[in-house]
């Protein structure tokens, strides 16, 4: 299969969902043109698994878990659908799960899986640095679109949301960690400097879950700095963090920032601090509590395909619950566990990599939706599944992840 074919009908699709680009376009162009643009791209996915079916190699076992939740999601939720009578786009649904077939083929392939890698990790490093530049230019992509009559409080990037730019900062910077590794000290110095930017991209966001995250997540991909005298300048380093820390809250009111961002860097300090009384979750306890009375009147079978997202109940866990039931529920809970499980039969220096991607996605999904609904988050779930199946592989397929 020809290379330009496979850029156009997969990765370009890949690209788009990454940055958002269906959204910009009906933003600035036409919902009817955006509408076009999506299907176009399922249109592209679908052509390219058939035309790359001769190209497909060792499917992965791990990821057909994923097409055993689906059959179970759809099952009950369009059952509890017809009994409830809840009005659904289901086609709208199918869209993450076309994604999802599609690369589930696709990086089945050696060669593909590592040309994968390089391309979801440039489009979310593009993503945060639009980040930071529709923030530093007064844009916003939510609501209506358009430059702010006042000074955005929080980044939204090209999500036009600050918690899943958060999320997809973190995944950046988890990904260009792991992607480049520059022998010289110049471009070892133009790698942190990179990481540094996306960092900052993440604290425009203010978002207090990004950087609880975050904090795992630098842990976590740098292991092998905690080990003898280093385990001990991380101590210290962990006392100056916390120094920093209240000396952030008892200046925050000069640093010219606006009363909501100071009053989410408080919120962030409360969560850091372990100080989780006063930590605030911006209406989201509302909004589940009200989404929990629909999971009572129908645990089994749920309430219908999307209903959830329909009620904005901001968590994929009990979303999936509530649209339907509790077997699938269960089933999901399940399905994470075994990945994450699996991520413990990994080779050390890919295994917190695995570790890091799926808990920030694990800890997003208790206050976000869209991480199951998105193509470019539902992705990422293939590419960990290939990376535990090919741990068993002599061929080769994980050699570029061993790079020191």
């Amino acid at each position: 299969m020809n290379k330009i074919i496979v850029f156009i009908c997969f990765y370009f699709p890949l690209f788009s969902s990454c940055l958002q680009l269906q959204g910009i376009v009906s933003k600035f162009i036409s919902p009817n043109i955006a509408q076009l643009f999506a299907y176009g791209n399922l249109t592209l996915i679908i052509i390219g698994v058939v035309l790359f079916k001769d190209k497909v190699e060792t499917l992965s076992k791990t990821n057909k878990l994923w097409f055993v939740f689906y059959f179970m999601y759809y099952s009950f939720a369009i059952l509890a659908t017809g009994i409830n009578g809840v009005r659904s786009s289901i086609i709208a649904t199918l869209v993450p799960l076309i994604y999802f077939i599609g690369f589930f083929f696709l990086l089945s392939n050696k060669e593909q899986f590592r040309l994968f890698f390089k391309v979801i990790t440039v489009s979310f490093v593009i993503s945060s640095f639009l980040t930071i530049i529709l923030f530093k230019i007064n844009f916003s992509l939510g609501g209506s679109g358009q430059f702010a009559t006042f000074d955005l409080d929080r980044a939204g990037g090209v999500y036009g949301d600050a918690n899943n730019a958060a999320l997809a900062n973190i995944i950046a910077f988890i990904l260009f960690h792991k992607l480049y590794y520059p022998s010289k000290p110049i471009y070892r110095l133009i790698k942190m400097l990179i990481l540094a930017i996306i960092f900052y991209s993440l604290f425009l966001t203010f978002s207090t879950t990004g950087l609880f995250v975050f904090t795992i997540i630098l842990f976590l991909t740098n292991y092998k700095f905690f080990t003898g005298i280093r385990l001990i300048l991380f101590g210290v380093v962990i006392v100056l963090f916390y120094m920093g820390v209240f000396a952030l809250k008892s200046q925050t009111k000069d640093l010219n920032l606006s009363d909501a961002q100071i009053y989410k860097i408080d919120n962030i300090i409360n969560v850091l601090t372990l100080n989780l009384d006063k930590v605030d979750s911006s209406g989201r306890d509302d909004l589940l509590i009200n989404v929990l009375y629909y999971l009572y009147e129908s645990p089994f079978i749920g309430n219908g395909v999307d209903f959830a997202v329909s009620m904005k109940g901001h968590n994929t866990y009990v979303g999936i619950w509530v649209d339907a039931g509790v077997f699938t529920f269960l089933f999901f809970v399940f399905m994470l566990c075994y990945y994450l499980a699996k991520t413990f039969t990994l080779n050390m220096q890919i295994r917190y990599f695995a570790l890091s991607l799926l808990i920030a996605l694990y800890i997003f999904m208790i206050s976000l939706q869209t991480v199951i609904n998105q193509p470019y988050l539902v992705v990422l779930f293939i590419f960990v599944g290939y990376i535990i199946d090919y741990r068993k592989s002599n061929d080769g397929q994980l050699d570029f992840l061993y790079r020191k």
